[in-house]
């Protein structure tokens, strides 16, 4: 015997669990900011795969140049795919970008430790304004298939 949870509409019990939710073009306004800072992210790390591509190039050692690359682009793929799946109303997405932020965070605090100064900021805050928006509960409700209070 199954049930199913009382917070989903059976339209979304129906749904295989990577199918949009039936409310996702309902979004509030953190997750539109979220996905779009985590798109700048995306950006940042095919920068750096291109950098990379650059050192190739120029006669560096191979070896660690093409795992960073490798690394980056893999890095890039998995946090575009998260926006999107985010965006889409899917809760899976969270997991990925939220780790991401974590990492952001650690390298932004080391950054400004080695006398990164102001520049170390950017990230951080970046990486802080990403988890408040994902964690905003009414984008954790969109993302979740609940509907959102208040």
């Amino acid at each position: 015997m199954s049930r199913r949870p009382p917070d989903r509409s059976p339209d979304d019990a129906a749904a295989p669990p990577h199918a949009p939710r039936q409310d996702a073009g309902v979004r509030p306004p953190l997750l539109a900011v979220a996905c779009v800072l985590v798109l700048g992210e995306v950006l940042a790390l095919l920068v750096a795969a291109g950098a990379g591509v650059l050192a190739l190039t120029r006669g560096d050692d191979p070896g660690p140049v093409l795992f960073l690359v490798a690394l980056a682009l893999g890095a890039a793929a998995l946090l575009a795919a998260a926006a999107r799946g985010l965006w889409s109303g899917l809760r899976w997405g969270r997991g990925p970008v939220l780790t991401a932020q974590i990492m952001v965070v650690i390298t932004a605090a080391t950054w400004w430790g080695a006398g990164g100064g102001a520049r170390a900021l950017v990230p951080l805050v970046v990486a802080l304004v990403v988890v408040a928006g994902v964690l905003a509960p009414r984008v954790v409700a969109v993302t979740s298939g609940r509907r959102p209070t208040g």
